[in-house]
């Protein structure tokens, strides 16, 4: 690969301007990605309220059976980023090898038990018997498709890790238009495709992720974007996977706890019956696309901070975390401002139920007074993941979650009898406190030193003090 005069701005630009190059393109993808979701929700939403519950309580046992492979490939684009910046391209494409022979092999297995443990992991979460089938039915194709994620996973990795932000949200965004088409086809049975319901919207989704994940590996067989994936890298090279493994165990626990969280949580609000569901699940729809702009600072966090320390720019990579996490801060506050106004209209637009609009209703105008919180903790967590530190991440998300939002949800809703509100205000603390972990980590933690050892071409090793 020639060098990298294409991607220079990584470690010599203006911080901010180089912050939104990288941004730009992930955030438009993700709010492609978030469209379909809400489309996904507003066409669910039309067979009724039970189908929207039926989604909210997959998605907390999907997210978490894809928790390893996330982590996994976070630590595929930390050290693809950091080697990056030492130029040191053998070492990014052997990284490349071992994301794809180690975590596709975890994926098939994690589709073939999420298969066949479908049903009992949602009657374990506590879906009543109107929605278990159709939850079931939809769960299943979900986790049949699930290496097709993972590759496309591994795929936006380890080019993010190298700088090209742009390729994968390119392809996300024509996967999402496809899936956005599809979706009302196969729900409704439009023209010569049959009536499928919801699991015409999880066939949507894995055939529109199959076709881009295929052409994904084709580019990196044929070497097209600056990386060639070669059998000869995908032999197993413990230690490589050793250092992936090392790296990406604490991500993974880390997404673990919030997918652990959310699932704790979805059976906490479950037990206050489908509306409450319901309201739960298009409130957090809403809420993902605020989000979008956090993920897309925070991915960008986590490749100029990777690059910067690799290259051994150690202020640089200090400042990137300043510019970044000041920016979404004021940025997702003037965002819950405008949304706290017009909770309702917003509720309304998805579902008029009176029970699903009043609760909706409620949990949004609580949740965006910490949309700033939720910016820092998010982006906070991308400068840990390109400094290699995930074990950071994983202490905020296991604070966050599991120590601070669960035992108050339980407290509030149940002990109190705040009943729902309990619910509402207890992820808005925990947000909150997540946040101010975040920054304690940030400045007592000496964070932006290299985990690699870019010295020895054979010789790969991470920071004890990760």
């Amino acid at each position: 690969m020639k060098s990298d005069d294409k991607f220079k701005y990584i470690i010599e630009g203006p911080v901010l301007s180089s912050i939104f190059k990288l941004s730009l393109p992930i955030m438009v993808s993700q709010f492609m990605q978030t469209l379909y979701n809400l489309a996904d929700t507003l066409w669910v939403g039309r067979i009724g309220a039970n189908a929207v519950a039926a989604i909210s309580i997959s998605f907390p046992i999907m997210f978490l059976m894809v928790s390893i492979g996330i982590g996994l490939t976070i630590a595929g684009t930390s050290l693809i980023a950091q080697y990056k910046g030492a130029a040191n391209h053998k070492k990014v494409e052997q990284v490349l090898g071992q994301l794809v022979s180690f975590i596709g092999s975890g994926s098939i297995l994690i589709a073939f038990f999420g298969v066949l443990f479908s049903e009992q992991l949602l009657i374990w979460m506590g879906a009543e018997q109107v929605i278990l089938d159709d939850a079931t039915a939809y769960l299943r194709i979900i986790f049949a498709g699930m290496p097709f994620m993972f590759g496309f996973f591994i795929f936006s990795s380890v080019l993010r890790g190298i700088g090209d932000t742009l390729t994968p949200s390119i392809m996300m965004f024509f996967s999402v238009v496809l899936n956005i088409i599809l979706d009302p086809i196969l729900i409704f049975g439009i023209s010569i495709f049959p009536e499928m319901g919801l699991e015409g919207a999880a066939v949507a989704t894995i055939f529109s992720r199959a076709l881009v994940t295929i052409y994904a590996f084709i580019i990196l067989i044929k070497g097209r974007k600056g990386l060639k994936l070669s059998f000869r890298d995908m032999v197993p090279d413990f230690e490589i996977i050793i250092l992936i493994v090392k790296i990406g165990i604490p991500s993974s626990v880390e997404q673990s706890m919030v997918s652990v969280g959310q699932l704790l949580m979805t059976s906490l609000v479950a037990s206050f019956g489908t509306m409450t569901l319901a309201a739960y699940g298009i409130v957090n729809r809403i809420i993902s696309l605020p989000r979008i702009l956090a993920f897309g600072l925070s991915a960008a966090a986590t490749t100029m901070v990777g690059q910067n320390i690799g290259a051994a720019k150690k202020e640089r990579a200090e400042k990137v975390a300043r510019v970044s996490l000041l920016t979404i801060f004021i940025t997702l506050s003037l965002i819950g401002i405008i949304i706290f106004i017009f909770p309702e209209q917003i509720i309304g637009v998805f579902n008029k139920q009176v029970d699903v609009l009043n609760f909706g209703s409620d949990y949004l105008r609580i949740v965006t007074m910490t949309f700033g919180f939720i910016g820092v903790m998010t982006v906070a967590n991308g400068v840990f993941k390109g400094a290699g530190r995930t074990m950071q991440t994983m202490i905020i998300s296991i604070v966050s979650f599991l120590l601070v939002r669960i035992p108050l949800a339980y407290l509030l809703s149940q002990y109190f009898r705040w009943k729902q509100l309990g619910l509402w205000w207890s992820v808005a603390i925990s947000n909150i406190s997540g946040a101010l972990l975040a920054l304690l980590l940030l400045k007592v933690i000496d964070w932006s030193k290299k985990v690699i050892d870019d010295q020895n071409d054979t010789n790969l090793m991470i920071d004890d003090e990760n």
